[in-house]
C-alpha cells in the first residue's frame, strides 16, 4: 500500500493548555503581603519569559498555586499587576540614583557614578529592568488596532527622568557640563538613551550570544566616552 502523503494526513488536534492546581500545590488561605509578593514575583518571571501580552492571570495564579478567583482578591487584573511591578522597579532605580547623588558632591564624580551605577542596576536586576523598560503593555483601541499604553511610564518613570534632567541643569549652571550641547531636557534624553542602549543590549544579548569585552572595562569605556562629550573642558 502506498504511503499516505503528509499533506493528506488529518491534522492532529491542537492541545489546549490547562492550568489545574493540585491540592498538594494549593496555597493556604490568607498570606496578606506575603501573597501579594508571591503574585508579583510569579508575574515578573512569566512576563520576562513570555512577554506581557502572552501571559494570562490564570497562568500567574497557577504558578503561585492559587485559583484565578483568589488572585483577583489581591489584584483586579493583569494591568494592575504590571503597574505594581513597574512602580517597584522604578522605585528601586530611583533609590539607587538617589544614593549616588548623596555619595558625591563633585558634579563630575556624580556623573561618572551615575552612568556606571545605572548600568550596574540593570545588570544586577535584569528582570526588574525588563519590566521597567523593555516590556510593553498595549491596549486595544476601538478600531481593533493595538496602541501602546503610555500612562504607566509617564506616572512612575517620568519623575526619575525629571530628577536626572534637574541635575544636568544644575551641572550646566555651575559650568561642569557644556551648555552648547542644548537644553537640559535634550542632554538628559541623549544621556539616558546611551546608557539604556548598552544596558538593554547586555541584558537581551548576553554572552555567548555576542562576544562582549570584559564588562567592567566596557562600562568604564562607555562612561569615559560619554563624559568626554558632556564635560566642559577645564582651562
Amino acid at each position: 500500500m502506498a504511503e499516505t502523503s503528509p499533506l493528506m494526513r488529518p491534522k492532529a488536534k491542537k492541545r489546549t493548555r490547562t492550568y489545574t492546581i493540585s491540592l498538594a500545590n494549593r496555597k493556604p488561605r490568607g498570606g496578606g503581603h506575603e501573597r501579594l509578593g508571591e503574585i508579583l514575583a510569579a508575574a515578573k518571571a512569566l512576563f520576562a519569559e513570555q512577554g506581557v501580552e502572552n501571559v494570562t492571570t490564570r497562568e500567574i495564579a497557577a504558578r503561585v498555586g492559587i485559583s484565578q478567583a483568589a488572585l483577583f482578591t489581591y489584584y483586579r487584573n493583569k494591568d494592575e499587576i504590571l503597574t505594581r511591578l513597574m512602580e517597584a522597579a522604578f522605585s528601586d532605580l530611583a533609590r539607587k540614583l538617589d544614593s549616588i547623588e548623596h555619595s558625591s558632591s563633585d558634579p563630575r564624580e556624580w556623573l561618572r557614578q551615575l552612568i556606571a551605577g545605572y548600568l550596574e542596576f540593570g545588570l544586577e536586576n535584569p528582570d526588574e529592568y525588563r519590566v521597567a523598560f523593555l516590556l510593553v503593555k498595549k491596549r486595544r483601541r476601538t478600531s481593533g488596532q493595538l496602541d501602546e499604553q503610555p500612562g504607566i511610564i509617564q506616572t512612575v518613570g517620568l519623575p526619575v527622568f525629571r530628577q536626572l534632567e534637574f541635575k544636568i541643569a544644575q551641572a550646566m549652571t555651575d559650568g561642569t557640563l557644556r551648555k552648547s550641547l542644548g537644553p537640559p531636557a535634550l542632554v538628559a534624553q541623549a544621556l539616558w538613551a546611551s546608557i539604556h542602549g548598552l544596558t538593554s543590549l547586555l541584558i537581551v544579548r548576553p554572552r555567548p550570544h555576542f562576544p562582549w569585552a570584559d564588562i567592567d572595562v566596557l562600562i568604564r569605556t562607555e562612561t569615559e566616552m560619554l563624559l568626554g562629550g558632556l564635560l566642559e573642558r577645564e582651562v
